[in-house]
C-alpha cells in the first residue's frame, strides 16, 4: 500500500496540465519496460519517466540507455529506499551515462505511512505543496511531511564507491 501512496504523490509532485501526452499512471507494477508513471509526446516517445521506490540499477541503466529523451525522475518513499539506492550504485562498476541527469527526490516517510494506513478504495485528496513541504488533507485526516531533493552530484559520485569509503 506504501508503493501505491507513493505513486499518487509522485503524480501530485509531477502533474503539470501543459504536457501534451498528460502524466499517467501506469497500468501495473513497474518494470524493466515501465515506469510507475510516463506521458508521452506527439511523437509517442516518453518525455516523463518516473520510478516510484528505489530501482534495481541494472533497471536503470537500462532507462539511461533507452529512454536517452524523457526526463527521468526517481521518488524514494523512504531512508530505507535511499540506502538501497545508494548500495547499489555503490556496488556497480561502472559509469552511468545520463545518471547526473536524473532528479530524485525523497518523500517522507511518516506521511507515506499515514497516508498507506487509510485502506479505504477511494479517498478524496487535497493537496498541497509548499516550497518543499506537501500537506494532505484525505478526507479530512490532514498528514503533511518534507519532500527532499537528492542533488545528481550525491548521486553520480556514489557510482563505484566502497561502501567504507562513502560518506
Amino acid at each position: 500500500m506504501e508503493h501505491v501512496m507513493l505513486r499518487v504523490l509522485a503524480y501530485c509532485l509531477y502533474c503539470r496540465d501543459d504536457r501534451e501526452g498528460g502524466l499517467r499512471v501506469a497500468p501495473g507494477p513497474a518494470d524493466r519496460d515501465g515506469p510507475d508513471l510516463w506521458s508521452h509526446g506527439l511523437d509517442g516517445r516518453p518525455e516523463e519517466w518516473i520510478i516510484c521506490g528505489a530501482p534495481d540499477i541494472e533497471e536503470l541503466r537500462y532507462v539511461l540507455q533507452h529512454q536517452r529523451q524523457a526526463h527521468i525522475r526517481i521518488v524514494l518513499g523512504s531512508p530505507e529506499e535511499r540506502a538501497h539506492l545508494f548500495a547499489g550504485l555503490r556496488a556497480f562498476r561502472r559509469t552511468l551515462p545520463g545518471l547526473e541527469l536524473v532528479e530524485v527526490r525523497e518523500v517522507d516517510h511518516a506521511l507515506v505511512a499515514a497516508l498507506a494506513g487509510d485502506d479505504r478504495e477511494r479517498q478524496r485528496w487535497m493537496v498541497t505543496m509548499v516550497d518543499t513541504h506537501l500537506y494532505v488533507d484525505a478526507d479530512g485526516a490532514a498528514a503533511d511531511g518534507e519532500v527532499q531533493a537528492i542533488s545528481a552530484a550525491v548521486l553520480a559520485s556514489s557510482v563505484g564507491v566502497p561502501a567504507e569509503l562513502h560518506a
